[in-house]
């Protein structure tokens, strides 16, 4: 399924996610990580994964997720999952994070954004 990107981001597709799934913020959260610190592309605004790290840390042993123990309460205080390296993440996240990257570059090149 591919997940419709609007204005450069996918910060509309995670909220509907979310409204669906609150615990789907900790998939969000790990693909934007991964995405930021380890490919070196945006899918998510500052402030949606700013608002997303505030509620996962505030909801925190309310939600239950598969990879929930890869997000630690310190990673979410500042806001970063620095703290992972690529093989850190789970293979599923590494592929689905590597198809957001992919369909975003196109956006992009599509839409005359964000050209490096």
């Amino acid at each position: 399924m591919k997940l419709e990107i609007v204005g450069g981001n996918y910060d509309e597709a995670a909220r509907k996610a979310f409204k669906i799934n609150p615990a789907s913020a900790f998939s969000w959260w790990l693909s934007a990580s991964l995405a930021y610190y380890c490919k070196y592309e945006s899918i998510l605004s500052d402030p949606v994964f700013d608002k997303m790290s505030k509620y996962l840390l505030d909801n925190y042993d309310k939600l239950d997720h598969i990879n929930k123990h890869l997000v630690t309460k310190d990673g979410l205080k500042a806001g970063s999952g620095y703290y992972l390296k690529e093989e850190d993440y789970p293979l599923r996240v590494r592929i689905s994070t590597d198809e957001l990257v992919r369909n975003l570059l196109v956006w992009q090149s599509q839409n005359g954004e964000n050209q490096k």
